[in-house]
């Protein structure tokens, strides 16, 4: 585990070149980071790319979005949809860094995504420096592997990477034509259709007015025939009138409403013992008779315990009064004293003295 000023390098995303990408979290605020080792460059701000927390002289501090995954992880698994999705979004980024004199051709390890949205890290690095229609193409069979030729954007990377289009080319695909609306039926003979004219005012049956079954001549248009539909104001049902209640089961709810506010008044006031909300940690040494002295340098937020001080000589425990990274210095006699984050709550910890 490797610290790098406030930050705790956790785990190597990816290394480009002399570039080490680090999954990184802030050990003041327990925030997620990408750290980039050894960016050199002007970093590019805007919509869609990480921004930048923290410029060191060797690494670059880049936010985290929370829930945000690493692209990398969808490498040749990729459903094709979602897959046209992102490149159409990394095509547009693409295409913004054009339009700002910034030519970049990415990895797929330097994007984060969430759902549909999707991140670039790095942008403006000179180690990033390249043919960004090459980027893409590379980006998208890597995305959907042995799926690839089957792709419905095949041809349109194709013709990006042979310089016949522009980046453009890819949000700019025609959709799908509508299908024709279906003919109308013929009218079938014998077949019978609903009346759809107002029926006359006088009560009208299904034959005319001329007691054949000829059709009267169509009346002039008019306003169309409104029908109301009245209810009775008084239901079905008998309706049964609530008895009001008595005394007795008044005086009944009100004791017990005064007992549970009773008890919750002394649940509340009742002294509260001193382990609540203590984190105990245990700290072990390999081998077991070896000892070794524990300080602690820098706690999180809310710890009422003193830095500076000894902890605890090891192997022992200790309780912590709060959650998150604690910063601690580990002294063995005869050797140089180490530094650890120890992230509280966490499972027991094992000073190996060698």
């Amino acid at each position: 585990m490797e610290v790098l000023g406030a930050y705790w390098l956790r785990r190597i995303l990816a290394r480009i070149g002399a570039i080490t990408v680090y999954e990184g979290q802030d050990t003041r605020t327990g925030m997620p980071v990408m750290v980039i080792q050894g960016a050199q460059g002007k970093p590019v701000e805007g919509e869609g790319f990480l921004p930048v927390l923290q410029v060191l002289p060797e690494a670059w501090v880049l936010e985290w979005p929370l829930g945000a995954v690493p692209l990398a992880q969808y490498l040749g698994v990729a459903d094709p949809e979602r897959a046209a999705h992102w490149l159409k979004e990394v095509a547009a980024l693409l295409r913004t860094l054009k339009e700002r004199g910034v030519t970049l051709a990415p990895p797929p390890e330097l994007f984060l995504v969430k759902g549909k949205r999707i991140w670039l890290a790095g942008a403006g690095m000179e180690a990033l420096v390249g043919e960004p229609e090459g980027a893409l193409v590379a980006l998208a069979r890597a995305l959907l592997g042995e799926r690839y030729p089957e792709f419905p954007l095949r041809e349109t990377l194709e013709r990006l990477e042979r310089k016949e289009a522009g980046l453009e080319a890819l949000w700019e695909e025609a959709g799908p034509t509508p299908p024709p609306a279906p003919p109308p039926e013929p009218d079938t003979p014998g077949r019978k259709r609903l009346p759809v004219e107002p029926q006359g005012e006088e009560g009208e049956g299904a034959l005319g007015a001329n007691g054949t079954g000829e059709s009267p001549q169509e009346p002039s248009p008019s306003r169309p025939k409104v029908i109301r539909i009245e209810e009775p104001d008084l239901p079905s049902f008998p309706v049964v009138e609530p008895k009001p209640a008595s005394l007795a089961r008044r005086g009944i709810l009100l004791l017990v409403l005064g007992a549970l506010g009773l008890l919750g008044g002394v649940l509340l006031l009742r002294p509260r013992g001193s382990g609540e909300g203590a984190y105990v940690m245990e700290f072990r040494t390999e081998p077991p008779t070896e000892k070794a002295e524990v300080f602690l340098l820098e706690a999180p937020p809310g710890s009422r315990l003193p830095t500076g001080q000894l902890l605890l000589t090891a192997p022992g425990r200790v309780e912590f009064d709060q959650k998150g990274v604690y910063r601690l210095r580990i002294r063995v006699p005869g050797r140089d004293p180490v530094d650890y984050l120890l992230e509280v709550p966490g499972p027991p910890l094992t000073i190996k003295v060698r």
